[in-house]
């Protein structure tokens, strides 16, 4: 560098002091904390839940959403932390929570369904989720927009996104919201796809022919956008990662 580029780097940074300290000074990226899902086959391939990040879960029914989302609530409330559910559509089962794992104790559900003179679900959702994120003390919040028509989540407000994602940067907190389609754009660090791929099923023991009993089903999972760079993770549009979760009363 020269003295007259290093004389003039000098004076920018003392007149940015007070409001970008050392802003053209080289920071290496550090690499978030990632929270797993606790399944193998995507511990392997590092997709998990980003800590100070906003990820978006997408998919169809049946795409293994709610799989996920309970499985994230399962890995963050066995570690003692708070997590928040802001329920849209009052779809969360309780008894489907326990039997994954989940410590109830730990989960804060809110519940939009019911209805108000002015407000829809998804704007009584809406503002429990910036109340919530806005004030912290919870390791997760899941904002479960899963069974909202694509066309109202759409219309939802970009300057929502912008300080949800504002509200979780630099903390130790981290946002998920279930969806069919992805509409965060560019707030989301990550976007995670899914689609189902298919079913297993058992008859009872000793009978070749009669009901059957659902033991399985197997789910694909990619990453389709990330602005986080994580190690030992293929790029996004890689290959999916299928995996396969057992019904409860087949484990």
């Amino acid at each position: 560098m020269s003295s007259a580029a290093g004389v003039l780097r000098t004076q920018i940074e003392v007149v940015l002091a007070n409001r970008i300290p050392g802003a053209l000074t080289f920071r290496p990226t550090i690499e978030p904390e990632m929270i797993s899902f606790g399944i193998p086959e995507l511990d392997q391939r590092r997709v998990g839940i980003l800590r100070g990040c906003l990820t978006e879960i997408c998919g169809p029914a049946s795409s293994g959403r709610t799989t996920l989302m309970l499985s994230a609530l399962r890995e963050v409330t066995q570690r003692g932390e708070c997590c928040a559910l802001v329920d849209t559509s009052s779809a969360f089962n309780p008894y489907s929570g326990a039997a994954n794992g989940v410590k109830l104790k730990n989960l804060f559900v809110v519940r939009c369904a019911a209805p108000h003179p002015k407000l829809t679900p998804v704007d009584k959702a809406l503002h429990a989720v910036d109340m919530i994120v806005s004030d912290g003390g919870f390791g997760l919040v899941v904002l479960d927009l899963g069974d909202i028509r694509p066309q109202l989540a759409q219309n939802i407000p970009l300057h929502y996104w912008y300080r949800f994602r504002r509200a979780v940067e630099s903390t130790n907190s981290c946002l998920v919201v279930i969806e069919q389609h992805s509409f965060a754009k560019s707030c989301a660090a990550q976007v995670i796809t899914l689609r189902g791929c298919d079913s297993e099923w058992a008859t009872a023991r000793n009978q070749a022919e009669g009901p059957k009993l659902l033991t399985g089903v197997r789910y694909a999972a990619e990453v389709t956008r990330s602005r986080v760079a994580l190690s030992q993770r293929k790029p996004p549009g890689s290959a999916g990662t299928r995996f396969r979760v057992a019904t409860p009363w087949a484990r």
